[in-house]
C-alpha cells in the first residue's frame, strides 16, 4: 500500500457513490501490504474508509484466485508505468478503471475495454456496478485485448524492434 497508488481517490469516489441514494449492495476489496518507507500509510487508508463497506486483504498470494472474487478492478496509480496489475485483472477478464497516463492509457481502451476517467471515478464504479452486461462485455474485450497486444511474443517483438534489433512489429 504505497501512496502513489492513489487509494486515497479510490476511496474517496466510493464514499461519494455510497452516499447517493441508488447504488448496489457493494464492497470495496483492497490487496497490499506495508509498504517499506510507509508503515502509516495502511492506518491513513484505513481511516479514510472509516463507516465504507472495504475489507483490507492484506497480501495476496493466489492473485488469480482474488481476482475471481471481484467484478471491476480499479488501478489508479501515479506514475503508472505498465502496470501488471492490470493485465493480470484483464487476463481474469475483469473491466478495468485506471488513469489515463503511462501504460494505463496503453492497455486500456476507454469504453472498448475499461474507463479511463479517474475524475470521473465515482460514476464509473457506480456504472459498471449496475450493469452486469457491460462488466461482461468490457472484460470479454479486454482479454482479448491482451491476447493480441500483450502477449508475450507480442511484448519481446516490441522490445526488441524498440532496442533496434528487430523490424516494428506493426511493420511485420
Amino acid at each position: 500500500l504505497h501512496p502513489h497508488k492513489r487509494l486515497d481517490l479510490l476511496l474517496d469516489a466510493f464514499r461519494r457513490a455510497q452516499q447517493l441514494p441508488i447504488r448496489p449492495a457493494w464492497e470495496l476489496h483492497i490487496a497490499g501490504g506495508p509498504e517499506p518507507g510507509f508503515p502509516n500509510h495502511p492506518g491513513e487508508l484505513q481511516a479514510l474508509a472509516t463507516g465504507l463497506p472495504v475489507r483490507f486483504l492484506g497480501e495476496i498470494s493466489d492473485i488469480p484466485a482474488f481476482l475471481a472474487t471481484l467484478d471491476i478492478f480499479v488501478s489508479i496509480s501515479e506514475p503508472a508505468g505498465c502496470p501488471n496489475a492490470a493485465l493480470e485483472a484483464m487476463s481474469a477478464g475483469l473491466p478495468v478503471i485506471a488513469t489515463d497516463h503511462g501504460g494505463g492509457a496503453d492497455q486500456i481502451q476507454a469504453g472498448q475495454t475499461g474507463r479511463l476517467d479517474p475524475p470521473a471515478l465515482a460514476a464509473a464504479l457506480l456504472e459498471l456496478a449496475r450493469e452486469p452486461e457491460l462488466r461482461r462485455r468490457l472484460g470479454e474485450a479486454g482479454r482479448s485485448r491482451l491476447a493480441t497486444e500483450f502477449s508475450l511474443t507480442r511484448m519481446a517483438d516490441r522490445y526488441e524492434a524498440a532496442l533496434g534489433l528487430k523490424q516494428h512489429p506493426e511493420t511485420d
